[in-house]
Parts: structure tokens; C-alpha cells; sequence
């Protein structure tokens, strides 16, 4: 399911706004603006218009409920603020062309109830310009912009007043590195892998740094991703020595006949007369080939020496070169990767948006007429 900008900007007479991931023009003069979010498959329908009179017609919503129900896709149609707002999920199938066919009959819709195109904070129906306040449509008039203008500029100055709690942001941090760590760990020992176990940590400790700490910080988002991915490492590397350790639990015995074995037939090998280490080495064919039984000898001891997950831990790196284990190798270096793209990807997505909106930061970009 996706959009094409420049087949869909021909059905529906839009505009893109590659930046901002917005389409936006003028559909039966009314302003329209679609914001695209390509993780829920949806877009953003925002229609700015007022009613008739002040007060919204009480059979506005009903009719717009209603309107809902005969139109698959869309949900959560209502007027508020000067403005006509609805969700529209995209089609797996012919997406552009039913997509513009849903626009189209939300604008009908619009006319229908008698709305009307205007400035979306004074209301006048003249001498408004379309706008993207950061990555929302809106209609603001040459004498309003001013005014908006000002209350952005508040809105920062009122966000840096906002003194970062360091304590909460720090409990919050450990909090989701933790989970980013437990989950990956519980997961892995379920046998299989999720993109979702270090996304889900990174969502909820930037949650509760917020919420602990007042707000987020920008030093404080990049020692929690740090955080976080040691625990992705942190996590698999723990759960693969747990494997290793449980392994050569089971195989202790064994290893154990081996390394006594070796350990008798040194014995009585180093007992042996000059005549008779030559005529045993007569014998050829590698029948008392010490090397082949040394290297036995050392995976035995190698087994033996690993049965807890803490030596495993403190001798990963020797376990993981022993061709005894190299199946565990590769294995490992999938699991790694993908702990840091989930961490990566948690952090990318979300911090962003949240630092904007914690430091107050907003933009009003003019749309060309």
C-alpha cells in the first residue's frame, strides 16, 4: 500500500509537499490538505471551512457519522475548530485512484453541509493563504499571521521555562533499557527473533523520561540510545552463553570419558620404551595420532571449564572461535543486528518528534499560491 505523488497529484488536482509528506490545493475552493503516515497505512484528511452561523448544526455530526458508515475506510469524521478532519485508510489496491475518489466525496460532503472556506483563527472567508503549521494544513489570513506568529514564539519561550528533571530522566532511561534487555532476552529464549522487543523498550523509556523528567533532552535521548543498545548486545550475548553453558551441561559426561581417557593414555604413552614409541609410529596410518587426541583432550576440558553462564560470558570470544561452536557464530552476529536496527529504529522514529514538541519548537511555512 503506497501513494504515488505524481499519479496521485493528477487524480486529485493536489499538490505534494515532499517534506512534509502532505498534499495540499484548493478542491471546489475549498483548502485541502492530506498528510501521509506510512506507518499506519493512513492519511490525514483536514478540510479547513467554517459553518453557516457560530453554532454547528447538531445534525452535522450525525450526518458525518452516517457519512462514515456508507464509506469504508474512513473514520472519525468530525468538524472542530474551522476544520472538517477525518482518518482514510489506504486500499491494498488501486490506492491512488480510490483514495482520490474519498477526497472528492469528503469535499462533496463539505459542500453539502453548506461549510464554507475560511481563515481557520479569525474566520474570515478572504484574503487567507494556506499554510503548514510543521507538518499540519492550515489557513491563516495576512491579519491573523502576526498573532500566530506570536503564540508560536510563546509556546517556545513557555517550553525552554521547562527545567529537565535529571534524576526521572535517568530512572527513565534504566527503566527502558531494562526492558529493551529483558524483552529481547525472553524473546530470544522463545526461539525466534522480533524487530519489536528493542522498538517497544526505546517507546516506553522515552515515555517515562518525559513523564519522570519533565522533558526530554537532547544529551539525555542519545545516552539512553546508548544505553539501550548495550542491552540489545548485552541480551543475545547473555542468552547464547546461557545455550552454551546448558550444552555442555548435558554433555559433561561425555566430555569428562574423553578427557580422563586422554589423560590414561598419556600415561601410559610417556611409560613407553624408545623401541616401542618407534614401533608404534611403524604402525602409520595415524593410529596414535597424539594431536588429533590432544585436540579432543582441549574441547573436553573447554566443556568441563563452561558449565555456568558466567564463564561462558567471561570467555565468549574463545567459545565463539572453538569450531565446536560455530554454529553459534553467525547466529549471534543476526541476533546483534537485529537488537541495534530495532534500538536505531525506536530512536529515529520517535525521539524526533518528541524533542520537537518538548522544546516548543514549531514552524509556519507559507504553501506557494
Amino acid at each position: 500500500m503506497a501513494l504515488h505523488p505524481k499519479k496521485f497529484t493528477e487524480l486529485s488536482g493536489l499538490h505534494f509537499d515532499k517534506a512534509a509528506n502532505t498534499y495540499w490545493g484548493n478542491l471546489e475552493g475549498y483548502p485541502v490538505f492530506l498528510t501521509f503516515v506510512p506507518r499506519r497505512d493512513t492519511v490525514i484528511f483536514r478540510l479547513i471551512a467554517k459553518t453557516p452561523s457560530d453554532e454547528i448544526s447538531p445534525d452535522l455530526q450525525a450526518q458525518a457519522n452516517a457519512w462514515c458508515t456508507s464509506h469504508a475506510g474512513v473514520t472519525g469524521l468530525a468538524h472542530r475548530d474551522r476544520c472538517l478532519s477525518a482518518a482514510v485508510s489506504l486500499t491494498p489496491r488501486n490506492t491512488d485512484e480510490n483514495l482520490s475518489a474519498l477526497t472528492a466525496a469528503l469535499v462533496t460532503f463539505a459542500a453539502s453541509q453548506g461549510l464554507i472556506p475560511c481563515c481557520m483563527s479569525c474566520g474570515a472567508e478572504y484574503g487567507y493563504r494556506s499554510y503548514l503549521l510543521d507538518d499540519g494544513g492550515v489557513t491563516v489570513c495576512d491579519s491573523c499571521k502576526p498573532y500566530v506568529e506570536q503564540k508560536l514564539l510563546e509556546a517556545q519561550q513557555d517550553a525552554a521555562e521547562v527545567k529537565a528533571n535529571p534524576a526521572g530522566l535517568a530512572a527513565g532511561a534504566l527503566i527502558g533499557a531494562a526492558v529493551v534487555f529483558f524483552l529481547t532476552f525472553f524473546v530470544l529464549k522463545l526461539s525466534y527473533l522480533s524487530m519489536l522487543t528493542g522498538y517497544a523498550g526505546v517507546l516506553l523509556g522515552l515515555f517515562l523520561m518525559r513523564k519522570l523528567g519533565r522533558k526530554l533532552t537532547t544529551p539525555a535521548v542519545i545516552i539512553f540510545t546508548v544505553l539501550c543498545l548495550a542491552a540489545g548486545f548485552a541480551a543475545p550475548v547473555a542468552h547464547f552463553a546461557n545455550l552454551i553453558a546448558e550444552t555442555n551441561t548435558e554433555n559433561y559426561d561425555k566430555a569428562k570419558q574423553a578427557s580422563d581417557g586422554y589423560t590414561e593414555l598419556m600415561a601410559l604413552y610417556d611409560g613407553l620404551s624408545e623401541d616401542q614409541l618407534a614401533e608404534l609410529d611403524a604402525m602409520g596410518e595415524g593410529t596414535f595420532d597424539l594431536d588429533k587426541y590432544k585436540e579432543i583432550y582441549d574441547n573436553a576440558q573447554l566443556i568441563m571449564n563452561h558449565t555456568t553462564t558466567a564463564s561462558c560470558l567471561k570467555d565468549m570470544p574463545e567459545l565463539l572461535n572453538n569450531t565446536y561452536y560455530s554454529d553459534a557464530k553467525p547466529e549471534l552476529i543476526k541476533c546483534l543486528l537485529f537488537a541495534v536496527l530495532s534500538v536505531l529504529a525506536g530512536a529515529a522514529l520517535t525521539a524526533p518528534a518528541m524533542l520537537k514538541a518538548d522544546q516548543g519548537k514549531h514552524t509556519l511555512r507559507e504553501l506557494p499560491a
